[in-house]
């Protein structure tokens, strides 16, 4: 008796197709873990700011909740990254520049440059402006 049934079948593709999807993935793991891929990744900055405009046209804004930010400072459109964010700024009572909550940070309407302000964030502790957490219009006395 004579059999014309073909075992060789879909078998044989299959195991090929998943050795190399194993291999690709063996590789993909090595190459992140020698490359050191996405250690460069900073996290968000994680906190929330209350801005208020008050009737003599100060801005003033206040740190409620804060994660993982170092340095906040509060700035006007022209201004809008601050470069420089260092404790010293801190220390020197800059009314611009907060590090904690209940912190409060001001800017005088005599010295705003534009129709908004800006909150910004320094997350790594490097001293500058990483992200901009909040930005907010406000309004001049006497229709400026």
């Amino acid at each position: 008796m004579i059999r014309t049934k073909n075992d060789a079948g879909v078998s044989p593709v299959i195991g090929i197709i998943l050795m190399v999807a194993v291999t690709v993935a063996l590789v993909a793991l090595a190459a992140t873990i020698v490359f050191d891929l996405g250690s460069d990744v900073s996290e968000p900055a994680d906190a929330t700011i209350d801005i208020d405009q008050d009737s003599d046209g100060d801005v003033e804004a206040e740190i409620v909740r804060n994660e993982n930010v170092d340095m906040f400072a509060l700035t006007d459109g022209e201004d809008n990254q601050a470069s420089d964010l260092d404790d010293d700024d801190a220390e020197e009572d800059n009314e611009n520049v907060a590090s904690g909550v209940g912190d409060t940070m001001t800017i005088e309407e005599g010295e705003l440059s534009d129709d908004s302000v800006s909150v910004v964030a320094d997350v790594n502790g490097d001293g500058e402006a990483d992200e901009t957490l909040q930005s907010e219009d406000v309004e001049f006395e006497d229709g400026e």
